[in-house]
Formats: C-alpha cells, structure tokens, sequence
C-alpha cells in the first residue's frame, strides 16, 4: 500500500508540471526571437535559454504554473481546474491556491496567478463575474512577485469601464469561508467535468443552471487566442490587451512583420489604390517576433491602451538604382529601395582596360 501511495503521489505531481509544444515556441518560429517570459518568471529557475535552445530542468520545477499564463504563444499546458458554478447571487468562480494549505481539495490551484488573461475573458463571456479568492500571504510567497490574478482582473475591468459594461468583482477570504461557499456549489450533483475546448465552444451554455462546473485546461488550444479576439463588443472595444505600434520615421517598408507575425496583427493592405499597413490588436499576442524581426526597430508594443495608430500609409515608387518597385511611410520621400539604400552597386561595377 505504501508502494501504491507513493507512486499515486509521484504521478499527481508529474501532472503538475508543464508540457511544451516545442513547435509552438516563438523560438521554433524565428531564429533570432527574444522572448524570454518563462525563464523570467520562474520562481525557481526551472527554465533557462541560451544561444542553442530553451531548456527545462523539471528535477527544480515545483509545478507553480506561472508560465501558462505568460506565454504568448499558448506553448506551454499544464493541468489544472477552476471551479465555478451558479448561486443565488449569480455565477461564481472560485479560486484558491496550494499555499493555504489544502493541497488535495478540489478546485486548487498551485498558485492562483497561474489563471490567465484568456481565462479570466473567457469565464467573463460566459457571465462569470464574480470571483470569490482565498490565498496565502502572496507578499511573502516566491511566487507572487510577477503579475497576479488581481492585477489582470483590475487591467479586465480597466477596459470594461471605459466600455461601460459590467465589472468583474472579486472578493478575497480566507479559505473556510471559501469552503463553505465550494459546499454550497455541491449540495447537488455536480454537472460532468468540461474540457476546455468544450468550454470554449460553448458547451458549457447548456449547463449553466448546473449547481458545479469545472473549467479544466488538459492540453494547449490548437492555436493561441490572441486576448484581444476575446474582449467583449468587439466592433466597439477601444482598449485593447496589445497594441502594435509602427513609428512612421524609422520604418523602411520591409514587410518583415508583415509576413512573420504567426497572427496577422500587422497586414498589407490596399485601399482605394492606396497602399497601407494595417494594424490589428484584436490580433496581437505579444509574441514580440515583429520587434525582433524590425531591424530599423521601429515597432513597439503597448499594453492595455487605446489604438493611436490604426494604418501607416504607404508611397510606392520604383527604386531609381535598380528599378524594382519598392514602398515606404508616405512621409519620407526616399528614391532608393532598402537593398540600395544599403549597397552601392556602382561600387561592384568595373572597367575593362585593353
């Protein structure tokens, strides 16, 4: 029996630790990518990068989850459930974490900073806004030194005021009166556990009135969900999670983001003959890879602002070196193509002496 237990403990926490699709790491998309949000984040340097790879030490790994929610390109699942469910106060969620010592019951989370945007706007969609959240002492704790739970609800309800929709409203206690309130959510038979892809398809829209309802993460979407599809009335969403943005005099028209930015935040587009780049943060994941990409680093992101700058137009014009059509910000007035600009041709030519 012993052998049983030990074994039933290993694998519980084998489930705690994150697994990588290594296909969907920006750092298998572009050679030169700088993004380094989990190794940053890590409390206990679990993760670390070098010029070869990104490498995972999971004898050091304590299963936090803190790099789920900071990875921009959805690369990184870990197993874990929200509770949430239906009361007479409306739809709730509740919250806790391993560090108020109830490691084994049902609905704790390694650390409650491990829920991420998406979470939070895809719980808010399905009319969650209320969450009841029980915590240890995070201002001691290792883990509660980089964005938290709190402070990506308040930056939710930060876009959702200037919307004039309804707030998210959270409530921290201490974990009894937290379980006294997860009793009252199972007083009947909890609905069947929900995948989240299920979830995200709606699924759970038929068992609202439900008194229990787990919103599970198994395994990674089949592609990241940029944030900002996930903002409530899109066609009138004024802040937004991520804003690319382009300053018109360093660019030189290359396109690099243009055509490796994996979510077509930054397109070309013509407009009435009029060509134009075309900025979309509902698109934008903060992979960062238009930034590397930029060698004029003219791209910037912002974080949860308004979008000051929705095209960037574009003059056409033919390159006077080597005649090939070229563009750039309309605002400068250049006569040579990027290549040119960098390369004097002439310097290649020579004479031929009898």
């Amino acid at each position: 029996m012993p052998f049983l237990k030990d074994l039933f403990n290993r694998v519980r926490e084998e489930e705690k630790l994150p697994v990588v699709d290594p296909e969907r790491c920006v750092h298998s998309l572009i050679e030169i990518a700088s993004c380094s949000s989990c190794v940053e984040v890590c409390p206990t340097k679990a993760w670390a990068l070098d010029d070869e790879a990104l490498l995972f030490d999971a004898s050091v790994c304590d299963g936090c989850g803190l790099c789920l929610p900071i990875c921009p390109e959805s690369a990184i699942s870990i197993q874990y459930e929200i509770l949430c469910g239906d009361l007479d106060l409306g739809k709730i969620v509740l919250s806790t974490c391993e560090e108020t010592g109830m490691k084994d019951n049902q609905g704790v989370l390694p650390c409650i900073h491990m829920v991420s945007l998406n979470d939070i706007l895809n719980l808010y969609n399905q009319g969650y806004l209320q969450w009841v959240i029980a915590t240890g002492n995070c201002s001691e704790c290792q883990r509660g030194c980089n964005t938290t739970l709190f402070e990506r609800i308040q930056q939710v309800n930060t876009a959702l005021d200037e919307e004039g929709l309804p707030l998210i409203d959270y409530h921290a206690t201490d974990f009894i009166s937290w379980q006294r309130i997860q009793s009252l959510m199972e007083d009947t038979p909890p609905s069947a556990s929900l995948s989240r892809r299920a979830f995200l398809r709606g699924v759970l829209e038929n068992s609202v009135n439900n008194p229990t309802s787990h919103f599970k993460q198994k395994q990674p979407a089949t592609t990241a969900i940029p944030p900002g599809k996930l903002m409530p009335n899109q066609n009138r969403t004024t802040i937004w999670p991520y804003v690319p943005q382009i300053n018109s005099k360093l660019c030189n028209g290359c396109d690099a983001c243009v055509n490796t930015c994996p979510h077509n935040a930054i397109g070309l587009v013509t407009d009435n003959d009029n060509l134009l780049y075309e900025i979309r943060p509902e698109a934008c994941t903060e992979c960062g890879i238009c930034r590397d990409v930029c060698e004029k680093r003219a791209i910037t992101i912002m974080k949860w602002t308004k979008q000051p700058q929705r095209t960037l137009a574009l003059n056409t014009f033919t390159c006077a070196s080597c005649g090939n059509p070229a563009h750039s910000p309309s605002d400068d007035h250049r006569s040579l193509c990027r290549i040119c600009e960098q390369v004097n041709h002439q310097s290649n030519l020579y004479q031929v002496m009898d």
